[in-house]
């Protein structure tokens, strides 16, 4: 018997406090300007969650900025 798994992508929104099990699934963007990000602003980093782009704080993982996926 297969058994399917429906994943469900969280809504992230501005303000959200990202959880550190969270920001394990993350990819960092070092490359952003591929992706035509504006450079991060210092103590923010760009990573990439499934097909978005979430621009968050270092330090305290609020979500400052959301690209959705291109």
């Amino acid at each position: 018997m297969i058994v399917e798994r429906t994943v469900v992508r969280p809504h992230w929104k501005k303000g959200y406090r990202v959880t550190a099990g969270e920001r394990r699934g993350f990819s960092d963007v070092h490359d952003y300007r591929r992706y035509r990000l504006a450079p991060p602003p210092h103590g923010y980093r760009w990573v990439r969650a499934d097909h978005d782009f979430l621009l968050i704080g270092i330090t305290n993982g609020v979500i400052s900025s959301i690209i959705s996926g291109r």
